[in-house]
């Protein structure tokens, strides 16, 4: 069994690599989605990349937010 002190403290490390691996995977699909537009009327698929590109900048903000409140009650 693993120990407590332990996982508690690795846990929100591995949070926070998802979030940020989250972050790049949707800006670069959406970027992806939004430069690879084919021609022709494409505004669903210029709307999706734009959700996108805003749910990575969200990621970033949330993960820049926890890193900063978990790096002042280190202290």
């Amino acid at each position: 069994m693993e120990n407590p002190k332990t996982v508690i403290k690795t846990e929100p490390r591995k949070s926070l690599l998802i979030l940020c691996l989250s972050g790049v995977y949707s800006l670069v699909i959406g970027i992806v989605v939004l430069v690879g537009l084919g021609s022709g009327n494409s505004q669903m698929a210029e709307g999706a990349g734009w959700i996108m590109i805003v749910c990575g900048i969200v990621s970033f903000v949330y993960y820049s937010l926890a890193r900063q409140s978990r790096h002042s009650a280190r202290r």
